[in-house]
């Protein structure tokens, strides 16, 4: 009766237990099975069932059997064709058999689940961008606000250092992930060194509570880098681990130390051991291709020419900021010999290019390098013609995200700047671009560059091979865990 009950329940679709024997309670003491023989049972069952459906009508159909699929199992899974499984997510009978779901991403902006419990924690609230995307649907896209602050300063809960730095981010006038990261510590000092704790409360709780309000209003007006998610993440373990025995104005003192601490030696001092270190690569004569701006490279440039080294530089651009006319400006003006170029003419300068220097703004855990949209392009093509490719990249800047493709994650820009400019827009049809039906413009910030285009990772630790990015996370991880006066 119980294997009977069995099989029963198995047809039915449900995850049927295996019992200790075949008669329960009339065997008397029967030995326990194995896990592996359990396993093994709820295999057969599942074959079984799989065996079922294809027999009662490949799945999704009514069939007259207990064998048969229900009605909306294909519209559960949402997979077509035969025996498509509410968690499998495939097709087929190997997909067979009820699993979990699937948790949802972070920025799953195509949920209005997600959607709704993002816009409560908004600081200030945005609008959604009319014409998106679909395939980024899942990322948040909106239109340009005419003010960020409204709101903000009717709550009255953000600092005003930290309402000038949202408008500079949000405006393009602080950009660079080092930029970006200085400036917003920059600010959270000012929040540390005016917050007053209330009576009878923990410092470390009421101000981890003030900056989570401070963070979300820069969220609120440009999403954050991985970079950035390290550094408050950092941040935040640093206020929790603060003595709540010392007096306010001390532990305050103490967490602004900190903070510089940390801008210098792993900003600051980074840069110039990654200077040091790349300036050991160039060699007289060499032909140096840089992408965009990197600070860093660009420094490490003109450190070098002062040098004495004798090299040339050719800068390609691509997007729409064009930044790296800034930095060609800045290495010529040095007396570097330079070239400019855009991205669309890489293959034609590529043959006579010795090396290639590119910035970064994250390090994934798989090697993989995250940077301004058309790194990868740059990487592929020095890769084809035999050019090694050096990434310059702070340690902080490593995660432990690893990501395949530059759509799971990215940060979409302003599609106006896509847009000519006001002196091209009278004789061009994108001044109405979004007065046209079938248009959508798409501004990615960033790609991913697999790890088999890079050559070596020019960090402050030395210069290592993107295999060894796992092994200073995992060193970091463990130094930022002690206390303070044991580092």
């Amino acid at each position: 009766a119980t294997a009977a009950a069995a099989t029963a329940a198995a047809s039915a679709g449900g995850s049927a237990q295996p019992a200790d024997g075949p008669t329960g309670a009339s065997e008397g003491r029967k030995k326990p099975t194995t896990k592996a023989e359990r396993r093994a049972i709820q295999e057969a069952q599942r074959a079984k069932k799989a065996a079922e459906r294809e027999g009662a009508g490949g799945g999704g159909g009514a069939g007259p059997g207990k064998g048969g699929a229900p009605k909306n199992a294909g519209a559960k899974s949402g997979s077509g064709g035969a025996g498509g499984a509410k968690g499998g997510g495939g097709c087929g009978a190997g997909g067979a058999g009820p699993g979990p779901r699937p948790a949802l991403a972070q920025l799953q902006h195509d949920d209005a689940k997600v959607v709704e419990k993002l816009e409560k924690k908004q600081i200030t609230p945005r609008t959604h961008a009319h014409k998106q995307v679909p395939l980024f649907a899942h990322l948040p896209q909106y239109e340009r606000e005419a003010s960020l602050t409204t709101a903000a300063v009717a709550k009255g809960n953000i600092h005003p250092e930290v309402l000038r730095l949202g408008l500079k981010i949000s405006d393009s006038v602080v950009t660079g992930t080092n930029a970006r990261c200085v400036a917003k510590l920059r600010a959270f000092q000012k929040v540390i060194t005016d917050f007053v704790c209330p009576p009878a409360k923990v410092l470390s709780r009421e101000l981890e509570t003030a900056l989570n309000q401070q963070i979300q209003y820069l969220i609120d007006c440009r999403p954050q880098s991985m970079a950035m998610g390290n550094v408050i993440k950092w941040l935040k373990l640093r206020v929790g681990q603060s003595p709540p025995h010392l007096p306010e104005e001390t532990a305050k003192r103490q967490l602004c130390a900190q903070i510089d601490t940390f801008v210098h030696e792993r900003i600051v001092l980074a840069d110039q051991a990654i200077i040091m270190n790349l300036t050991s690569k160039i060699a007289p004569g060499d032909v140096l291709m840089v992408y965009s701006r990197a600070t860093v490279v660009e420094e490490a440039l003109m450190y070098a020419h002062k040098q004495g080294i004798e090299f040339r530089v050719i800068v390609v651009d691509a997007g729409a900021r064009n930044e790296g006319r800034e930095m060609m400006r800045r290495i010529d003006q040095a007396g570097v010999r330079c070239t400019y170029t855009q991205l669309h003419a890489l293959s034609y300068v590529m043959s006579e290019v010795s090396k290639v220097l590119l910035g970064a703004s994250a390090m994934l855990l798989n090697g993989t390098l995250v940077s301004r949209a058309g790194t990868a392009l740059v990487a592929m093509t020095a890769h084809e013609f035999g050019a090694p490719v050096l990434v310059c990249c702070e340690t902080y800047k490593f995660t432990e995200r690893v990501y395949l493709d530059s759509i799971c994650y990215n940060e979409l820009g302003d599609p106006d700047e896509l847009v000519p400019g006001p002196t091209q827009l009278a004789s061009s049809r994108m001044a109405d671009w979004r007065d046209i039906p079938q248009l959508r413009l798409l501004n990615l910030l960033y790609d991913v560059t697999p790890m088999k285009y890079l050559t070596m990772v020019v960090t402050e630790a030395g210069v290592i091979p993107p295999t060894s990015v796992p092994v200073i996370v995992r060193e970091d991880a463990a130094r930022a865990q002690l206390p303070a006066a044991q580092r």
